[in-house]
Formats: structure tokens, C-alpha cells, sequence
């Protein structure tokens, strides 16, 4: 987990108060800030196959894939419980891939320098079986240089984490958003272990500041 700027005053409202919540610190959250992180935004793929998948940027066959479909998860399988008709994963006959995007987060350049913004990573993860295909979710802090100020990620979840059942589970991840921060670029990364399909899955991704 990278850790935040030193120190830190909250940002103040009119006449230099401090925003609500505990120790004066600001609660405001934003709204999730991964663009179609439940694959839901167009039609998934019937058979494993690559189809558009809006918001992110495909490397290989990753792509949104319809529940209940022969050799994926069923919509009765574990994972959300609301869960609409499509998730993420690693395609058909591809050893690894991913799905990226990056994130402005220049608005909130005060408050992340000023040591007060933090953020929530989150997302059901899974795989197929007693197969070790997984997924993981990074987040990388950068800043205007687009360099590298740290990374934090969910995942993997393991067949064992899974009892060796096709399914999803959740994980997340906390902490402080390194000041200097301008952009956040996510990358989810499904990897082959066994089989012909990349069965590296996910759904329900999400990240959200608070504090800004």
C-alpha cells in the first residue's frame, strides 16, 4: 500500500472550516471511478471471443463475456449478488491479457497534496475450478510526468481460495493516495495457468477517493 503525502491540513469550507467528519478531515467520496468495471456497458461475447468493450483499452483477447454461457461462470455461480448479465476475463485461447484505463484526478490536486485523500480498491475476482487462471487488479499513482509515485492491487484469488469451485470472491484493498498524484491508471491482468481459455475473471470493479 503506498503511503500518503506527510502531514496534511483539511481543506477548508467558507471562512477556512474544515469540511465535515472525523478530526475535521473531509468525507466526500467520489463515485466509482472505473468506467465499466462490471463489463455492462455493451453486449458481452457469447463465446469467449473479444467484443468492444467500452472504457477500457484491450491488450490480447481480454473482453466481456456473458454469464451462463457453456465453460464460464454461471449467474448462479459465487460472485455479486447484483450482478448483471456480464463480466470480465482473459478470452479465448490467450496465455495472458488485459484491460487498462486511466483516470484524471487532477480536480483533486489540493486535497491529494494536502495529505487527506484516500482510496478504496475493490472488485470480485475469481477463476474456473481447480484451475489456477486468475486475475489482478493494479492501480498505479501517477504523477503529471506520468511517472510512478506507487501501485496497490486486489488479487490473486487462487483455486484454493475458491475450494476448487468456479466462481468469483471479493477483495479490496485501503490506503493514502501519494501526494503529487494526477492520474491513476488501472490494469487488470488475467493469466493462464491451465486449459485453452484464459479463465481469469472479474466484475464489480471499483475505485473511489475520499476526501477531496
Amino acid at each position: 500500500t503506498p503511503s500518503g503525502g506527510s502531514g496534511g491540513t483539511p481543506s477548508g469550507g467558507a471562512g477556512g472550516a474544515p469540511a465535515g467528519g472525523a478530526g475535521g478531515r473531509s468525507t466526500v467520496e467520489t463515485a466509482n471511478l472505473i468506467v465499466n468495471g462490471d463489463g455492462e456497458a455493451a453486449v458481452g461475447s457469447t463465446d469467449g471471443t473479444p467484443v468492444n468493450t467500452p472504457g477500457w483499452t484491450s491488450l490480447g483477447e481480454a473482453t466481456a463475456i456473458q454469464y451462463d454461457i457453456s465453460g464460464y461462470p454461471a449467474s448462479t455461480d459465487p460472485g455479486p449478488a447484483d450482478r448483471g448479465s456480464n463480466f470480465l476475463a482473459g478470452g479465448d485461447n490467450d496465455a495472458s491479457s488485459s484491460l487498462s484505463q486511466t483516470v484524471d484526478v487532477s480536480a483533486y490536486a489540493a486535497a491529494i497534496d494536502g495529505g487527506q485523500v484516500t482510496y478504496a480498491l475493490s472488485g470480485y475476482l475469481g477463476g474456473w475450478q481447480g484451475q489456477e487462471d486468475a486475475a489482478v487488479l493494479q492501480i498505479t499513482f501517477e504523477a503529471a510526468s506520468a511517472s510512478s509515485l506507487g501501485t496497490a492491487s486486489i488479487g490473486p484469488v487462487t483455486a484454493t481460495d475458491r475450494a476448487d469451485v468456479t466462481g468469483l470472491l471479493l477483495r479490496s484493498a485501503t490506503g493514502a493516495v501519494p501526494a503529487g498524484t494526477r492520474a491513476i491508471a488501472a490494469d487488470l491482468t488475467m493469466t493462464r495457468a491451465a486449459g485453452a481459455n484464459n479463465d481469469g475473471y472479474a466484475d464489480d470493479l471499483a475505485l473511489v477517493l475520499t476526501g477531496i
